[in-house]
């Protein structure tokens, strides 16, 4: 009987030491309940306890338990599956650090994709191509990314991945509209050789933002690129290159509101900087003071389930 309480007394232990315990305030009932679903007691909660579970803290009274499992969530099964029904345009949106542009760039595509990061001052020489000096006093046409992205693959076509599209200027994204446009209706004239340039058959785009609200986005993109999907949690394949012990605290602080939410790309640099510069240090250093203590108690408590 000691022997099976042994672990609930540790989690006890542990609630109860952490300095901010007002955020975990547990009843032994709860306590019980998480105690149960990380000890096995037949083959098929065996199989069961194979599933992870993160505790994380919340404001006020209470904790809130996530499962995570290898099942990928409604978004990312939407996205592959658009992808795979041949729909080549997509609009994926949502909070950052979810995985949008790792899997706009790898999935789907079957060499590297060109990528274009939006900003402010992006001009339309940084989509099409610009003239650079090539020495001697002479100068050459260099093509930008939506042009190489239409002659990809031996002229075929291949991947174009913008990021942030909500942040291109006004010129800038009337120049991303002419390019991202249907292959029957986009074309484009080289200035050098004067040769008009059309994209190849297997040309796709993916546009990326992190805006919450898909009203936000500018209405001539969603009608260009009428399947657009939320993503709201990371892809199993991003939490993977992770290391075991943060796979569930990045996943559960992906799903936190926006206040607390703490970015997948967070939780890949703190797993770097641990193994340099020791547990609490990289925490501190990553996510701050504050918020360093919490990931931290996260971690404590999944050391013991």
């Amino acid at each position: 009987m000691l022997r099976h309480l042994a672990p609930l007394i540790k989690h006890l232990f542990v609630f109860f030491r952490l300095k901010k315990a007002k955020l975990l305030k547990m009843t032994i009932w709860q306590a019980l309940l998480v105690h149960q679903s990380a000890t096995p007691t037949s083959a098929t909660s065996r199989e069961s306890a194979r599933v992870p579970t993160v505790v994380i803290p919340l404001k006020g009274d209470g904790v809130a338990e996530i499962e995570s499992n290898d099942q990928r969530s409604e978004c990312w099964r939407d996205f592959t599956d658009v992808l795979d029904a041949g729909i080549a345009r997509v609009l994926l949106y949502g909070p950052p650090g979810t995985g949008k542009t790792f899997a706009a760039l790898h999935f789907g595509v079957s060499q590297v994709a060109e990528r274009l990061v939006c900003t402010e001052d992006l001009t339309t020489g940084e989509i099409t191509g610009t003239w650079m000096p090539a020495g001697e006093g002479r100068w050459e046409w260099r093509e930008g990314p939506a042009i190489r992205a239409w002659r990809d693959q031996a002229g075929l076509g291949g991947r174009l991945v913008v990021d942030e599209v909500d942040r291109a200027s006004g010129d800038a994204l009337s120049t991303l509209l002419a390019m991202t446009d249907s292959v029957e209706s986009a074309r484009w004239r080289n200035p050098q050789s004067g040769e008009w340039v059309r994209p190849g058959p297997h040309f796709s785009v993916v546009m990326t933002s992190n805006m919450e609200d898909l009203e936000d986005i500018p209405l001539a993109l969603r009608d260009r690129f009428p399947v657009a999907i939320r993503v709201d949690q990371p892809h199993p394949s991003a939490l993977e290159s992770l290391s075991a012990d943060l796979r569930s605290p990045a996943l559960a602080g992906s799903l936190g509101d926006s206040t607390r939410r703490v970015s997948l790309r967070s939780f890949h640099a703190f797993d770097q900087l641990r193994h340099h510069l020791g547990v609490e240090r990289a925490a501190r250093l990553v996510f701050g003071v504050s918020r360093a203590t919490d990931v931290l108690d996260a971690l404590a408590i999944g050391e013991l389930r």
